[in-house]
């Protein structure tokens, strides 16, 4: 069997050779408006990466970069976000395809997709199906989708391609190590984010998973939660501003001790309330003591709630950013969970108290 030499790639970092044209803020609706793009590629022998980022993609342009990426099988990132900025919905897919079948003929081997900030939404997904399941895709560590609207459609689109992904590759004995997805500001919601689940869940390679802001509730929590267990080399998990109430954190809870490599987690604004807090404390006091970064602000835990996620960082000897600031301690709550921070080693992680609402003892 043959299989992909990552450490190959990785000691080819250093010498990396591409092309930018990163934030010239073009406006690329024809062949001609792209030739400097097209020229660079056909000048420059070794193209590991092209961005484009900050301009915006047309599809006869689009076409015409792709005969550009024909000629590189050595390609490996495509730093391609905010790049469709007031294209039409119909254009997004029809770009999409031409520079992936581009990559294709050229046998690339990605790395890096970054996609972030374009209003994909599912229509633009669908320009992008046949790339994500095409051994040009085998070689992926990195799937950057922040801000793309996926919305559930999308993220269930997502899904199967991944899925399928996965299988092709292991099939053609190039077993797939998807590193990094992220995936915020795409209002997945609970279908989109179970689907995720089912990703996570297959392919357990994932060192970071970041789904912010995307109106996931408990249905969807439990589904990313039982799907982490699965990834015991999660370093960095965040799902701030999505609303995970106790029986949330409860279930993200019992998925800590599957993760011992974990140095950041962040669930910020979840409204996990205090409850949530004695979840997250007791299961943080048994383990994770990799744990670097911790952000738990903003979300109604009270002063009790706060001792007890204080007393759980007596074990973290790395720790070096605990947030707390946010919620209701109070004045009084505040003083104290200080001084209990200030017990420990680590207390300069704790951050400043700015914003505390009154302290609720119900």
């Amino acid at each position: 069997m043959s299989t992909f030499n990552f450490a190959s790639i990785a000691a080819q970092l250093g010498q990396e050779q591409g092309i930018s044209f990163e934030n010239k803020v073009l406006s690329w609706n024809t062949a001609a408006d792209v030739q400097d793009v097209v020229d660079a590629l056909n000048k420059q022998t070794t193209v590991h990466y092209l961005n484009l980022d900050g301009n915006t993609l047309g599809v006869e342009a689009a076409k015409a970069i792709g005969e550009g990426l024909k000629r590189h099988p050595e390609f490996r990132k495509a730093l391609w976000k905010n790049m469709f900025t007031g294209r039409l919905i119909s254009e997004i897919p029809e770009a999409l395809k031409h520079l992936g079948a581009a990559l294709i003929v050229a046998g690339a081997k990605l790395t890096v997709l970054d996609l972030s900030d374009n209003a994909l939404g599912p229509n633009g997904m669908r320009g992008l199906e046949e790339l994500l399941r095409s051994p040009v895709c085998y070689s992926l560590q990195e799937l950057l989708l922040c801000n793309c609207g996926l919305g559930p459609e999308g993220g269930s689109m997502l899904s199967r391609a991944l899925i399928d992904l996965h299988a092709n590759a292991n099939k053609a004995g190039f077993p797939l190590q998807l590193r990094v997805f992220i995936g915020s500001r795409n209002r997945l919601e609970d279908a989109g984010a179970t689907e995720m689940a089912t990703v996570f869940q297959t392919l357990k390679t994932f060192e970071e998973i970041v789904l912010e802001q995307n109106s996931i509730y408990i249905e969807g929590v439990e589904a990313l939660a039982e799907s982490f267990k699965h990834n015991p080399h999660l370093r960095v998990l965040n799902m701030n501003d999505n609303t995970l109430k106790s029986e949330g954190a409860e279930k993200i809870a019992e998925a800590l001790p599957f993760l011992p490599l974990l140095r950041e987690m962040s669930f910020g604004d979840c409204l996990i309330k205090t409850n949530g807090a004695y979840h997250f404390g007791e299961a943080l006091e048994r383990g994770n003591e990799r744990l670097e970064v911790i952000d738990l602000g903003f979300n109604e835990i009270n002063s009790d709630g706060g001792l007890v996620l204080v007393n759980a960082m007596g074990n973290k000897p790395k720790l070096r950013i605990l947030n707390l600031d946010g919620n209701s301690f109070g004045e009084e709550g505040s003083e104290m969970i200080i001084s209990e921070m200030s017990k420990l080693p680590t207390a300069a992680a704790l951050q400043p108290f700015q914003d505390q609402e009154e302290e609720d003892l119900e």
